[in-house]
């Protein structure tokens, strides 16, 4: 009997190490948990100009500044950050928002010159000029998700990135816009509209913040979603349409 387990282990357990060997030489690489995976972190392009909207702005700025991946009993704060963010215009000089008492900023980069986004946002503000249109055109053909909020929606539109599709904007827009842009199918009362898998659009002001958990649900989970909206002490449920 005993030589009889020797054998068993001479033989077998070898022939069982070298078959998991194989396993891995072959690419079946040995299962990791959620935890372990590398997480994919993205970049998100903010487009300003002049009279920027500061809620159109602001609002997804800042859901994804937070959205995060947060150790088990870590405060959110100390969470790993999954987006990194930048903003981008004509030019880099200074531009001051929309409404009394306006916001200064001056852009981080031009559209010459911006490193490649997996997003882009861009609510409601003054310019129309070919070079954002072209640019909004060229990372739509490369395959970017493209949020408009409010009346950014417009942008979209005489980029033609909306022509035969669903969208929304401002309710009080809707109507002008069924004239300028009678291509695209505009809908009311909706938060946010999926024109495509990469497209989106959001109607005015807070609805951006939806549309902005929206696609933190979509690309990391229901988890992170919900506790960046948790953080931000967001109550609304908006995001969570499906749509």
């Amino acid at each position: 009997m005993r030589m009889r387990n020797s054998l068993i282990r001479t033989v077998v357990f070898p022939v069982l190490f070298f078959v998991t060997g194989l396993g891995v030489a072959f690419g079946q690489q040995p299962q990791t948990s959620a935890l372990q995976k590398p997480v994919k972190h993205m970049t998100v392009a903010f487009v300003v100009s002049e009279r920027f909207n500061m809620i159109d702005f602001a609002g997804p700025w800042k859901v994804f500044g937070d959205a995060a991946i947060v150790p088990k009993g870590k405060p959110w704060q100390d969470g790993e950050r999954l987006f990194t963010r930048y903003t981008v215009s004509d030019s880099m000089q200074p531009i001051k928002s929309g409404g009394n008492g306006g916001v200064v900023l001056i852009p981080a980069y031009t559209f010459a010159d911006a490193p490649k986004p997996d997003i882009v946002v861009i609510g409601a503000q003054d310019s129309n000029s070919p070079a954002l249109l072209e640019w909004l055109r060229k990372l739509n053909g490369e395959g970017a998700t493209i949020m408009s909020v409010c009346v950014g929606a417009g942008k979209l539109a005489r980029a033609g990135l909306l022509d035969n599709l669903s969208a929304t904007t401002h309710h009080e827009y809707l109507e002008g816009y069924r004239e300028d842009f009678p291509k695209t199918k505009w809908q009311s009362n909706k938060r946010y509209v999926r024109s495509t898998e990469t497209v989106y659009t959001a109607g005015g002001l807070t609805s951006g913040i939806d549309l902005a958990l929206h696609l933190v649900d979509k690309y990391f989970g229901n988890a992170v979603a919900q506790g960046t909206a948790d953080y931000m002490e967001y109550r609304s449920d908006g995001w969570k349409d499906k749509e």
